[in-house]
């Protein structure tokens, strides 16, 4: 009756917080066995025969829709991120198997928080400097005007040739 209520992609994998508790080699056969039944129907494997284990992932057949899909049950199932990438380099079950379990034995990765702002004054949120302070101080620079910015020569742009009047 509980095998029904357990998803496909689920069955005959013991629970994450088991399977880190188990060593890493007990650990790396588990995972091996579980990826090779969850790729079977991708790869159209018939019931006589079986994913070859030392060979890749990719000479069986593994494309990028197929590791998308198997690194969606990966991750639902053993609770550890594994990039797709992982699973379209030529590695083998095995390698890859091995690969998971390692990222099992590691302790989840905590965001780390960010680091606090020293708290300084707040500037004016007007264009005019503080009172008291010299234009270009520390309440901000100061702005020039529309008439001598559009004269000014910048970056790119010629200096302004003078005509007869």
């Amino acid at each position: 009756m509980l095998e029904q209520t357990v998803p496909l992609h689920l069955r005959g994998l013991p629970e994450p917080r088991v399977l880190r508790a188990a060593g890493i080699d007990i650990r790396t056969r588990i995972i091996e066995r579980y990826i090779c039944r969850q790729l079977e129907p991708y790869l159209h494997v018939p019931p006589a025969h079986r994913i070859a284990v030392d060979r890749s992932l990719r000479s069986q057949g593994v494309d990028s829709i197929t590791a998308l899909a198997l690194r969606r049950k990966l991750v639902a199932a053993l609770g550890v991120d594994v990039p797709a990438a992982d699973l379209l380099r030529d590695d083998s079950v095995t390698e890859v198997a091995a690969l998971l379990a390692t990222l099992m034995t590691e302790p989840p990765a905590a965001t780390p928080a960010p680091a606090p702002r020293p708290s300084a004054p707040e500037a004016p949120h007007s264009g005019a400097p503080a009172a008291g302070s010299p234009a270009g101080s520390a309440a901000g620079p100061a702005v020039e005007s529309t008439a001598e910015s559009a004269a000014a020569p910048g970056p790119g742009r010629a200096a302004p040739v003078p005509t007869a009047s």
